[in-house]
């Protein structure tokens, strides 16, 4: 299984197995140079991110997706557990979510397991879905070619 998708109501929960220990795909997502290699739908382009990872702290992500619009997604970071969790509000537009990314070691591989929780109705579940997975194709991609995140030592 590489991955595995549920929406329903206002919850969309993504496990993805990823080729690759739980350290490196957790240090994915700590800096905006990282995440800027990776966030985003595959029609974003323009992806731009701050990151002040640690609890309290939080990010702002800009894109421009395809001829749909510029997007800004803005979280505080609530819960840090390296490499294992971690929780974050984001706001999606209008929408006030909350996140929960959980990684877990299975060998050499690494179970993600993301939460996202609070969309006011089930098409912004299906939208918020497809850019999501979309975004951990091009992650999956950065992964399989060997490239190192920065700040992981490798």
């Amino acid at each position: 299984m590489k991955g595995e998708v549920t929406g329903k109501g206002n919850r969309l929960e993504i496990t993805r197995i990823f080729d690759a220990p739980r350290g490196v795909v957790f240090a994915w997502w700590t800096r905006a140079e990282n995440l800027r290699q990776w966030s985003g739908c595959k029609d974003a382009v323009n992806c731009e991110f701050e990151v002040d990872f640690r609890v309290g702290g939080g990010f702002r992500q800009t894109m421009q997706i395809g001829d749909k619009g510029h997007f800004t997604i803005t979280g505080i970071y609530e819960e840090i557990v390296e490499p294992e969790k971690i929780v974050y509000r984001a706001q999606l537009g209008p929408a006030a979510t909350r996140v929960t990314v959980k990684f877990f070691e299975q060998g050499e591989k690494t179970r993600m397991v993301l939460t996202h929780e609070g969309f006011p109705d089930e098409m912004q579940v299906k939208f918020v879905s497809q850019g999501t997975s979309e975004s951990f194709d091009k992650l999956d991609s950065l992964l399989a070619a060997g490239m190192p995140a920065a700040g992981s030592g490798l």
